[in-house]
């Protein structure tokens, strides 16, 4: 038995009182259950690997300026709100570059944290990348609509939710 809590950042738990830590081990240790699951190839192991690293520092990019915004307004760095949208902006320009080996319908795991990020930045931030972003934008659309990707799309805030987010409601 594992448990994972969706609501919070919590390691993946064993009866055992094992547990497993970042997102990298726990995925790696769901790819080991199914030998012979494409969702880490071998074959191109750097390039997914190094579009996986892309996408996850996208989403600590995207993180990060959504934190810094949640900060009381006299203690918000905006030098470091910029560089947040920098890097956001770099990575999709990126990622954009390598969109034809992204942007296919094959489950894979630089793929899905790669919608991940991207949703996340559509749901928290700004929809605007997808100007500068037109392939990636494209496949998003269909690429989400993965009932995996559905059942965990980014909601709307609940009243049971953290206080503090709740100022993240439009």
């Amino acid at each position: 038995y594992i448990a994972v809590d969706r609501d919070a950042l919590r390691p993946l738990l064993f009866d055992d009182g094992r547990m497993l830590c970042d997102s990298r081990v726990i995925c790696g240790y769901f790819c080991a259950l199914r030998p012979g699951c494409d969702l880490n190839p071998v074959d191109d192991r750097w390039d997914v690997q190094t579009q996986w690293w892309l996408a996850l520092g996208l989403m600590e990019a995207a993180v990060g300026g959504v934190m810094e915004k949640l900060r009381p307004l006299v203690q918000q760095s905006e030098a470091f709100m910029q560089k947040c949208d920098r890097r956001v902006r770099n990575v999709i320009a990126k990622l954009e570059a390598c969109s034809e080996k992204i942007c296919t319908p094959d489950s894979r795991i630089d793929r899905l944290a790669t919608a991940i990020a991207l949703e996340y930045i559509d749901f928290r931030l700004d929809p605007g990348w997808r100007a500068n972003a037109p392939r990636l934008a494209q496949w998003l659309e269909t690429e989400t609509d993965r009932p995996s990707l559905k059942s965990s799309r980014p909601r709307n805030r609940l009243s049971s939710d953290p206080a503090t987010l709740n100022r993240l409601q439009p």
